[in-house]
């Protein structure tokens, strides 16, 4: 018989061997989350025939309302079979104990971000809707240079603490629905792009206090995790960044609410669970927006 528990000490290994099998990252970047996010009390996992086999996180976040109302959340990530006992069943029975827990302990909602379009349907079956967005697009070094009169107006972009980016993020975005997280968790992130060769950064523009966070994926490509700013800002902001990042594409995400002058695809991003249908009347009538989830 199957055992779902929270992970105890000394499962690392096996937890790391999993999620190579699954995700293919490298052991650089695993043994990174490992060392500076991993938390047994926040880690579920399934044993099949007294092995590991199966395992996620729940990241805690809160769910805010554009009225300002604040609910418990927690976001499934790294949810990972081991590969040679897929189709079992395995990940469902995972998660169905992980929302019984959740809802033992007051969450209201269960967020998660499909790794790829193929497994929206596969949460859709697992009572999983659609309820955060974002805003894509790719820009070129080439396209970036054709804009034109802006090289006076330019923000001062400057890397901030945890603490100073998410009072930035949570006053940018207040008045919509949107992910808010711990300070722990943007310093998460912090790190991430720091072993990028970034970091998370203020941009300053007028009397505007806005936030982004900037990732290298390659010397050749840039993403812009997030960008939070009024939307007359974002051009000369990300001719800025393109100034400090020399690149020759940019993946650019804004909230879906914003950056209708930049054009891109809007696109489902998160996922969203709700203890009840009360608590989902919030989210069906917006598209919410996420930002980080630590992809």
């Amino acid at each position: 018989m199957n055992k779902v528990r929270l992970a105890l000490k000394g499962e690392v290994e096996r937890q790391k061997e999993i999620w190579k099998r699954c995700f293919g990252d490298e052991d650089r970047y695993i043994d990174f989350y490992y060392d500076n996010r991993y938390k047994e009390a926040e880690t579920m996992v399934l044993l099949y025939e007294g092995e590991i086999s199966a395992m996620l996180t729940m990241i805690p976040i809160q769910v805010v309302t554009p009225d300002q109302q604040i609910f418990p959340a927690a976001m499934l990530y790294a949810i990972a079979t081991d590969p040679q006992r897929q189709s079992l069943g395995l990940a469902t029975q995972l998660m169905d104990y992980s929302h019984e827990y959740l809802g033992l302990n007051n969450i209201t909602f269960s967020i998660l971000v499909p790794a790829g379009k193929s497994l929206f349907d596969f949460y859709h079956k697992r009572s999983y809707h659609e309820g955060f967005y974002l805003r894509e697009l790719l820009l070129t070094r080439e396209e970036i240079e054709t804009w034109n009169g802006i090289d006076e107006c330019l923000p001062k972009i400057f890397s901030i603490s945890s603490n100073d980016y998410n009072q930035r993020r949570n006053q940018q975005l207040k008045g919509s629905l949107h992910i808010a997280y711990a300070d722990k968790e943007i310093d998460y992130q912090k790190k991430l792009s720091q072993l990028s060769g970034a970091d998370i950064y203020a941009i300053d523009l007028e009397n505007t206090k806005g936030c982004g966070v900037i990732e290298r994926i390659n010397p050749d490509e840039v993403i812009v995790k997030e960008i939070l700013l009024p939307e007359e800002f974002l051009i000369s902001s990300l001719y800025k960044i393109a100034e400090l990042f020399p690149a020759q594409k940019y993946i650019i995400r804004t909230p879906a609410f914003r950056g209708q002058l930049l054009g891109g695809e809007v696109r489902a991003f998160g996922m969203v669970r709700p203890q009840n249908d009360r608590e989902g009347i919030i989210l069906v009538e917006e598209q919410g927006y996420l930002g980080l989830a630590f992809d």
